[in-house]
């Protein structure tokens, strides 16, 4: 699959991110047609883990802070205390993602933003690679 995080396009991806050496988020396929399945951790950021999707179910929610809308094609989870988008991941083509846009807390509490311009990790500009083997994993940071 190709995915697209910010301006980087990564191909013959598993639809996997791993940040700071940790899986931060999946997307994979449904069984309808367009339909998109989000698993994420999420952290606070002290670095601790508030609540996991996993296929667009919760498995946990802490205080539900987050909210998933998962609509043809586009998945979107945000933060009900701030009001901001923690990840918005969509179909752009056949076997075509692309995340254009979240902000969300690594295990180690350090801040992830990114936008169709960029991709930060605590302020910086993230070295993205893709892991070696396939598909492959992205991994930032």
């Amino acid at each position: 699959m190709e995915l697209t995080i910010g301006s980087r396009v990564f191909r013959g991806t598993s639809g996997v991110l791993i940040v700071q050496g940790k899986q931060q988020l999946s997307l994979e396929w449904g069984m309808e047609p367009h339909q998109l399945l989000l698993t994420m951790n999420l952290y606070n950021a002290g670095g601790m883990h508030i609540a996991r999707v996993r296929r667009n179910a919760w498995t946990f929610n802490d205080r539900d802070r987050f909210e998933l809308s998962a609509v043809r094609g586009v998945v979107k989870l945000i933060d009900t205390t701030t009001g901001e988008v923690v990840v918005e991941a969509r179909v752009v083509g056949r076997d075509k993602l692309e995340i254009p846009r979240g902000c969300f807390c690594t295990n180690a509490g350090h801040r992830v933003e990114i936008t169709p311009e960029y991709c930060h990790i605590g302020g910086q500009a993230t070295s993205v690679t893709e892991i070696v083997g396939g598909p492959s994993a992205v991994a930032m940071g």
